[in-house]
């Protein structure tokens, strides 16, 4: 599976493709111990192998050659590997999985038994698609086709009580009308909205809909939403750090009327739920993540120095900054009116 939580959604439609060609089998979800809540409840996946990316010199090894022993125990015939990265094919490799399926990438051709070239445009260059068509490309190489793209998530009823249960200890009404911000992003500051934008926005919609305003987000976003906060006098709810993993995520999502989220995971749990959802979308290419969907929705402006796909800002973050409120706004009114 996919490394970040948004990648892992978009990558969810190839499941019940692969069930319905190949009933019987039995599916193993490989996939980074920080990201394994996404698929919890998902019953196409019979077992999920989870696995530490991230630690030091020797530690980082023995997570590797752990997660390869019980890879190897399992005694698949066949390897799908989603990530383009040359460990995740070298890890399939040394596990002994007989056909191993993935995109010529990272100089990893030759762990790979099947392999497809990454999509290019007419000149040459890498074009981006949507990455639920990307990863369902590969399965074409076993007979799987699929037009469904669209991704999805699962929770149980047990779950939604649950969850009702943390938003009410945080004050918010569960049946109310409510409306998600998500101001943070895992993958860099480049991503991020200026937090006196988000002030604004929150006064706006606390001005134009009579709906609850509850910021989410992981324990990386508690200083962002911290400084949101202090500086408004309209009253919001933290959903930080309260006890909403991203299993449960899904019910709050799934509760919500709306969600305004960065270019992150959260963006993602929207699309997935069917829920009106905003994206602001600054440095990165549309194309990745453009699924067509009408309550799909993306802010964002053209600039000359972009989508430069950075971490980080070399230039005036024009890209983010040229994203008004008021246009956010607007888009959430077409989407609830």
């Amino acid at each position: 599976m996919p490394n970040w939580v948004g990648d892992v959604v978009m990558s969810t439609p190839i499941l019940p493709s692969l069930k319905k060609s190949f009933p019987d089998s039995l599916i193993t979800a490989v996939i980074s111990s920080n990201v394994k809540d996404v698929i919890k409840g998902i019953r196409e996946i019979d077992h999920v192998i989870p696995y530490e990316r991230h630690g030091v010199g020797l530690a980082t090894t023995r997570h590797f050659l752990s997660c390869v022993s019980k890879i190897r125990k399992t005694q698949s015939d066949l390897a799908i590997i989603l990530p383009n990265s040359f460990s995740s094919a070298f890890m399939m490799f040394l596990a002994g999985v007989p056909k191993r399926l993935g995109y010529e990438r990272d100089m990893r051709g030759k762990l790979l038994t099947n392999s497809i070239p990454r999509p290019v445009d007419a000149d040459g260059c890498f074009k981006p698609i949507f990455m639920a068509r990307y990863y369902l490309k590969l399965c074409e190489l076993i007979g799987v086709e699929t037009d469904n793209v669209h991704p999805y998530l699962k929770y149980s009823e047990k779950d939604m009580v649950l969850a009702k249960k943390k938003l009410t200890l945080r004050g918010v009404d569960p049946d109310g009308e409510l409306i998600l911000l998500h101001p943070h992003a895992g993958y860099g500051p480049a991503k991020l909205w200026p937090e006196a934008y988000f002030c604004e926005l929150t006064k706006l919609l606390d001005k134009e809909f009579s709906a609850q305003i509850a910021f989410i987000g992981g324990p990386g976003a508690a200083h962002v939403v911290d400084g949101i906060r202090e500086k408004v006098d309209t009253k919001t709810f933290d959903l930080v750090d309260c006890g909403i993993d991203l299993h449960l995520l899904k019910c709050v999502v799934g509760l919500s009327n709306l969600l305004i989220s960065t270019d992150s995971g959260p963006r993602h749990y929207g699309i997935a739920l069917d829920i009106p959802t905003i994206c602001l979308m600054g440095p990165t290419s549309p194309a990745y993540t453009d699924s067509g969907f009408k309550h799909d929705v993306v802010v964002r402006v053209n600039t000359d120095c972009g989508p430069c796909q950075k971490k980080v800002c070399r230039n005036d973050h024009r890209c983010m900054t040229r994203i008004t409120p008021e246009m956010v706004l607007v888009k959430a009114e077409q989407l609830l009116y």
